[in-house]
C-alpha cells in the first residue's frame, strides 16, 4: 500500500495549481489577482482530497476534475463573463492534461515515486524536482503561446472600450504586430492609445505622471522613451467583422498624437 503525506500532496498540489492557473491567465488574456490566484490554488489543493476515497470509474474522475477546472475558474477569474469562463475552464482543464504528462515524464526520468488516483497526482518530491518541473511548465507556456500566436492573424476594423473609474472611452482600433510593448513588471501586454480622448486623465508629457499611472520605458520608430501606463478597470474589443467583444487583460499606455485610435497586438484577441 502506498503511503501519502497529507503535507506534501496539499503543497505540491497549491504549487502545481497556482502555476496552472498563470499559465491560462497567460494564454488566455484574463486578468489575475494574486489573491484570488492563492485562493484558487487553495481550493484545487483541497480537491484532491479525493485520492483518499474509493477508486472511481476514469470517467467519473474526469468528470470530477472538469468541474473542479470550472470552479478554480470561477474562483480566479469569476463567473460574470460566461464565455470567457468556458475558455479559461477548457484552457485549464487541457493544461493539466500536459503537465500531467511532465510529471510522469520527471518521474520517470528522476525516479520520484508517483501516485495516482482518481486523476489526482501525488509526488514525493524534492526542492530539485520541483524546480525542473517549473522549467518544463516554462517551456510548455512558451511553446505552447508561440504556436498559437503564428497560426492566427487578425484582421477587419475594431473598436476598444476603455472603462476607469468614471470614464469610459471608444477608439477606433489597429491590430498591429509592431507594438510588441509588454510591461516588465506583470507581462501585459499594452494598447498604445492616442493622448486626445484621455486629456482629462492623462499626465502632461512635461510632468510626472499622477495617482494611478506609471512610466514604462519604449522603444519606436523616433527612438526610445517613456510613456505613462495605467492599469483600466475594463477592456473590451468588439470586431466589427465577426460581431464578437472580447474582455482583454491589458494595460493602457497613453502616446503623444492627437487622434482617437488604439494599437494593440493582435495576440491579445486569443
Amino acid at each position: 500500500m502506498q503511503t501519502i503525506y497529507l503535507d506534501v500532496l496539499l503543497v505540491f498540489n497549491l504549487y502545481v495549481n497556482y502555476i496552472l492557473l498563470c499559465m491560462t491567465a497567460r494564454l488566455t488574456h484574463s486578468r489575475l489577482r494574486t489573491g484570488r490566484c492563492l485562493a484558487a490554488s487553495a481550493l484545487g489543493s483541497l480537491s484532491t482530497l479525493i485520492m483518499f476515497l474509493p477508486e472511481m470509474p476514469v470517467i467519473l474522475s474526469v468528470l470530477c476534475k472538469l468541474l473542479t477546472a470550472v470552479l478554480l475558474c470561477m474562483a480566479a477569474f469569476g463567473w460574470h463573463d460566461r464565455m470567457r469562463l468556458f475558455f479559461c475552464s477548457i484552457c485549464l482543464f487541457g493544461s493539466s492534461f500536459a503537465l500531467a504528462g511532465i510529471l510522469l515524464a520527471l518521474s520517470i526520468m528522476c525516479s520520484v515515486r508517483v501516485v495516482h488516483v482518481n486523476s489526482c497526482w501525488y509526488l514525493d518530491v524534492s526542492l530539485l524536482h520541483l524546480i525542473l518541473f517549473t522549467i518544463a511548465a516554462y517551456i510548455l507556456l512558451h511553446t505552447v503561446q508561440y504556436l498559437r500566436d503564428r497560426t492566427h492573424a487578425a484582421d477587419g476594423g475594431y473598436r476598444v472600450s476603455i472603462r476607469y473609474r468614471c470614464c469610459t472611452v471608444q477608439l477606433q482600433g489597429l491590430a498591429d504586430t509592431g507594438n510588441s510593448l509588454v510591461d516588465f513588471f506583470t507581462g501585459k501586454p499594452v494598447i498604445i492609445c492616442d493622448r486626445t480622448p484621455f486629456a482629462d486623465i492623462a499626465p502632461a508629457p512635461d510632468r510626472l505622471p499622477p495617482k494611478g499611472f506609471r512610466l514604462l520605458p519604449c522603444e519606436t520608430v523616433s527612438g526610445k522613451g517613456m510613456i505613462p501606463v495605467f492599469q483600466p478597470d475594463e477592456v473590451v474589443i468588439y470586431a466589427e467583422r465577426t460581431g464578437r467583444y472580447r474582455k482583454v487583460d491589458a494595460l493602457i499606455g497613453i502616446g503623444e498624437r492627437e487622434n482617437e485610435r488604439a494599437i494593440f497586438h493582435p495576440k491579445i484577441l486569443y
